[in-house]
C-alpha cells in the first residue's frame, strides 16, 4: 500500500513520534509511507532523517491561523498533494489534519481516510478548564465536541488510542460505533546500560542512597506540572534525599525555574528541558509521575511500563489502561497534589513494591503495547478500511 500520514503537527510530542514508530513499522511490512505536516516544527528533520517524503502545509503554525486564506492555501495543498500522490490511503492525526484531509478527500472516493483521535474534545476541555468560565465554558464545550462531530464523519474509520477517548467519541461526538476501533499507542523497546543509568543520576545529583522521582511531558497545567512541583515540596520535606527532575518544555517553565530555588525544593528539583534522554532518564528513576488532568494514553507511561518502573499517576483519561491501581503503579485523583504527594512518600519508602509494580508494567507493555503489535493493528485496519467502505 501507499499511505500518506497527516500528523496536525511537527513538534517534539506524543503525536509526532507516534506517526514516526507507525510510518517505520508500516515500511518494515512492505509498505510506501509518506509524511504531509500540517506545521513545520523539529520533528520535520526526523522524519527526513528515516528517509520519508516530506510536504509541509504552509503557514499554519501551531495554532490555526485564523485568517481565512491561510485555511484556504492550506486546503487546497492537502487536496493537490493527495492527488499528485495518488495513495491506496490517507491517515490523520489530531483535529486540524482530520478536518483538513477530510475535507480534500471529499468527492474522492477512492481514496479512503483514516483518522486517530489522539484525545477527544471532551478530555481537552477537562484539561483545561482552568481557561475556560461560565457561558465560555459551554460555549468551548459545544465548539470542541461539534469539531469531533465533524471529523468523525468525515472519516471513514476512527482509531481511539484508548478505551475511553473511544467511549467520549462515541458517546459525547455521536460518532458512529461502527467507525470506532480502539487501537492501543506501541513503543519500540530501548535498552539501557546499567553504568549509563548510573552516570545519570550522578549527574542529576543523586547519591546512592537518594530516591529519583521524574515527571516526562509538557510544562503546562493540563499536564500536571504544577501539582508534580506541589507534590515534590510536600515530600522532600518528609524525604529531603529524594530528588525531583521535571523534562520537558511549556509555558509554565518560568514559574517552575522559580519554584525549584526555593524551599524545600531547592537544589532537589531540576527543570531539565527538552532532552534527547528522557527515556533514559525515565530508566534512572524510581518511581514515574504523571498527575495529568487530561489525557488520551500518553506515552510517557508506555516509555515507563517499558522500563519496567513503577508510576504515579491521574486517574483520567486511558491513564488507567496503563496504570492499573496496585498491580502496575498508583491512581491518584486528578488534581490533588496532597493525596499525590502521600501515594509517591508511601512508594518511595517500598522499594519492593516498586520493583514488583515496574515488573508487572513491565509484562503489560510486552502484552500490548509493543510497536509492532499496534502497527499490525492498524495495518489490518487498513485491508479491512480499504476492503469494505462504509
Amino acid at each position: 500500500m501507499k499511505i500518506i500520514q497527516i500528523p496536525a503537527n511537527a513538534d517534539y510530542g506524543g503525536l509526532p513520534l507516534h506517526v514516526l514508530t507507525l510510518a517505520r513499522g508500516l515500511r518494515e511490512r512492505g509498505h510506501q509511507v509518506e509524511i504531509l505536516s500540517m506545521s513545520d516544527g523539529p520533528m520535520i528533520k526526523k522524519f527526513e532523517t528515516d528517509g520519508f517524503p516530506v510536504a509541509i502545509a504552509p503557514a499554519l503554525g501551531r495554532k490555526i491561523n485564523a485568517n481565512p486564506l491561510t485555511w484556504l492555501r492550506a486546503g487546497r495543498f492537502v487536496r493537490d498533494t493527495v492527488a499528485q500522490r495518488h495513495p491506496d490511503l490517507v491517515h490523520s492525526h489530531g483535529p486540524r489534519a482530520h478536518l483538513f484531509a477530510g475535507l480534500a478527500l471529499r468527492g474522492n472516493s477512492f481514496v479512503p481516510l483514516v483518522s486517530t483521535a489522539h484525545g477527544s474534545f471532551t478530555q481537552f476541555v477537562l484539561g483545561h478548564e482552568q481557561e475556560f468560565g461560565g457561558i465560555h465554558k459551554r460555549l468551548r464545550r459545544l465548539k470542541y465536541n461539534s469539531m469531533d462531530r465533524l471529523t468523525g464523519h468525515l472519516a471513514d474509520r476512527f482509531i481511539a488510542v484508548s478505551e475511553a477517548t473511544g467511549r467520549d467519541l462515541i458517546e459525547h461526538a455521536g460518532i458512529p460505533a461502527s467507525k470506532v476501533k480502539i487501537v492501543y499507542n506501541g513503543i519500540e523497546e530501548q535498552n539501557f546500560a546499567e553504568q549509563q543509568l548510573q552516570e545519570l543520576r550522578q549527574q542529576l545529583g543523586c547519591r546512592p542512597d537518594s530516591r529519583l522521582v521524574v515527571f516526562v511531558g509538557r510544562l503546562a497545567y493540563h499536564k500536571g506540572a504544577g501539582l508534580f512541583a506541589d507534590a515534590a515540596a510536600a515530600v522532600a520535606q518528609r524525604l529531603p534525599d529524594t530528588r525531583f527532575v521535571m523534562v520537558g518544555e511549556g509555558p509554565m517553565e518560568a514559574e517552575l525555574q522559580r519554584r525549584s530555588g526555593a524551599t524545600p525544593l531547592a537544589e532537589r528539583l531540576i527543570i531539565a528541558g527538552r532532552r534527547a534522554d528522557a527515556v533514559a532518564i525515565i530508566a534512572a528513576a524510581d518511581l514515574f509521575a504523571l498527575p495529568s488532568l487530561s489525557e488520551g494514553l500518553p506515552l510517557t507511561l508506555l516509555e515507563a511500563a517499558m522500563c519496567g518502573r513503577a508510576v504515579v499517576a491521574s486517574n483520567t483519561g486511558g491513564i488507567p489502561e496503563i496504570v492499573r491501581n496496585g498491580e502496575t503503579g498508583l491512581l491518584a485523583p486528578p488534581g490533588e497534589a496532597r493525596v499525590l504527594a502521600d501515594i509517591m512518600e508511601k512508594l518511595l519508602a517500598n522499594e519492593e513494591e516498586r520493583e514488583t509494580m515496574g515488573a508487572a508494567a513491565r509484562q503489560l507493555w510486552e502484552r500490548r503495547f509493543r510497536a509492532e503489535k499496534m502497527v499490525k493493528r492498524v495495518e489490518e485496519l487498513y485491508i479491512h478500511t480499504i476492503n469494505s467502505p462504509i
